[in-house]
């Protein structure tokens, strides 16, 4: 008996060293709740004392997992912790009110790194309060950070290939912020000889920097690539041209600049998708013997040959009558989106583990707010979630007023097919009539998203008889 009880508290002992901890304080602390990603889209609050110190114990399901403490001026603080490791950190605010954080215990240096990377630089604070008067000057400060994120890199010791992944990670996000530079002013963009300069030095066939990324829900890094083959397309436009064939051109200049198959497989096959999703043009059979010509992947082509010629087939085009799908209710009732005739139709799709999705959530609530005594609009969310119980989660936590359903397997594939789904969040319009507005809408963050709502009410309604309605309980 006495060598089973030992026997218990050598397990239990052995169980305790492996548990994991991240454990802290929050100097100043206020009451205010800070809440603690732990997966996806799944964020828990944590218990914090009155004096700001807190413990977690995370439920690691991989060896090196990744958690991200949300603070309340949107400052991201991402945790890195593997098996049995205890990761010590400080939250503070300097004299300027900037949120420092000191890591102590397990992935010390690492964890220095990712707060830096993800507010630093994701975050875009390295530019806080700094005027640049040129790309060159822009790009300058950037390189500095770029050099001192290296500089924490190569401080690192232990699991080198991970290292490696975050360095990749670095040098799209540098690249990436370079292209974006003076976004808003194109023809900053386009004649600033500094950027020309860096846009034409960029390394379009790097496979290790441009490589497809797993975790990335479109196009991942490859999409550096369109961004530069756009800006090229653009500073090669003539007074003529003709806009339709924009996608043509791209493919064109894709296959002049671009020698890696795999990175052009990519890219090309985006086109592709777009192209489709617009409804084409008359110059489809002209896209589409280019980009069999130019990409090599068997999936990419069977997607193109499976599909008919855009030109042939404008079944997505503004006017047509949207095809048919089905989704489920909450309580597992099946309908058809032709029953939602009757009324313009705004449609969310989305998940409860895509980011963007759920940061579109509050202004959808905003939207419903200002339409839901119209009788006229309907507003619809179709979750694209494979746990049913992940989605009626959300839904009880949220407590959205207006109807939402979802789609999976079967209904899901019909769905991304028929709408050329590639991506979420993806939001869609439709008229009384069940005709195609639009498949590519704006988000209901976007300050345009009520004068075009407007627009499309003002709009005089084609007169048709209402045979094969069917009027269903909204829930």
């Amino acid at each position: 008996m006495k060598k089973l009880v030992l026997l218990s508290i050598m397990l239990l002992g052995a169980f305790a060293i492996s548990a994991q901890v991240i454990k802290g304080k929050f100097n100043n602390y206020q009451g205010e709740t800070i809440k603690i990603n732990i997966g996806g889209c799944d964020r828990e609050a944590l218990s914090i004392a009155e004096d700001g110190s807190f413990v977690f114990n995370p439920v690691i399901r991989y060896e090196n997992q990744k958690f991200t403490i949300n603070m309340p001026d949107e400052i991201r603080i991402p945790v890195l912790v593997g098996k049995g490791e205890e990761v010590r950190l400080e939250v503070s605010k300097d004299k300027n009110g900037e949120t420092t954080v000191k890591f102590a215990g397990d992935r010390t240096d690492i964890n220095t790194y990712l707060f830096a990377h993800a507010n630093q630089l994701s975050g875009r604070r390295w530019a806080k309060g700094k005027t640049f008067n040129s790309f060159d000057e822009f790009s300058s400060s950037l390189d500095r950070l770029d050099k001192e994120l290296d500089r924490m890199l190569n401080k690192i010791k232990g699991d080198r290939d991970l290292v490696e992944e975050y360095r990749v990670e670095k040098n799209v996000d540098v690249i990436s912020c370079k292209i974006g530079y003076g976004k808003s002013d194109k023809k900053l963009t386009l004649d600033d000889p500094g950027y020309v300069k860096f846009m034409r030095s960029i390394d379009l066939n790097d496979s290790v920097t441009f490589r497809k990324d797993p975790r990335k829900a479109s196009l991942g890094y490859p999409g550096l690539v369109e961004r530069r083959i756009s800006w090229e397309e653009k500073n090669r436009a003539k007074a003529g041209d003709d806009p339709s064939k924009s996608f043509i051109r791209k493919l064109l200049i894709l296959d002049e600049l671009v020698t890696n198959q795999e990175i052009k497989n990519n890219v090309s096959h985006f086109y592709a998708v777009m192209f489709y999703m617009g409804g084409g043009n008359a110059h489809a059979r002209e896209f589409v013997d280019i980009f069999n010509r130019i990409n090599t992947d068997p999936t990419h082509l069977a997607f193109v040959k499976s599909r008919p010629l855009p030109s042939e087939d404008n079944s997505l085009a503004a006017g047509s009558l949207a095809k048919d799908f089905e989704m489920h209710d909450r309580d597992g009732n099946l309908v058809k989106f032709s029953d939602l005739r009757g009324k313009l139709v705004y449609m969310d799709i989305w998940a409860t583990w895509c980011g963007p999705c759920v940061e579109e959530i509050p202004h959808m609530e905003k939207l419903y707010q200002q339409y839901k005594d119209n009788p006229r609009v309907l507003f619809v969310s179709v979750s694209v979630d494979s746990k049913v119980d992940a989605w009626k989660k959300k839904l009880d936590e949220d407590k959205p007023e207006w109807p939402q359903y979802i789609v999976d397997g079967a209904l899901k594939d019909k769905l991304y097919n028929e709408y050329m789904v590639v991506g979420i969040p993806r939001f869609m319009m439709f008229d009384q009539d069940g005709r195609i507005i639009t498949i590519n809408a704006m988000r209901p963050s976007n300050s345009k998203i009520v004068p075009f709502i407007e627009e499309q009410l003002a709009k005089p309604r084609k007169v048709q008889g209402l045979s094969g309605m069917k009027k269903i309980k909204l829930k």
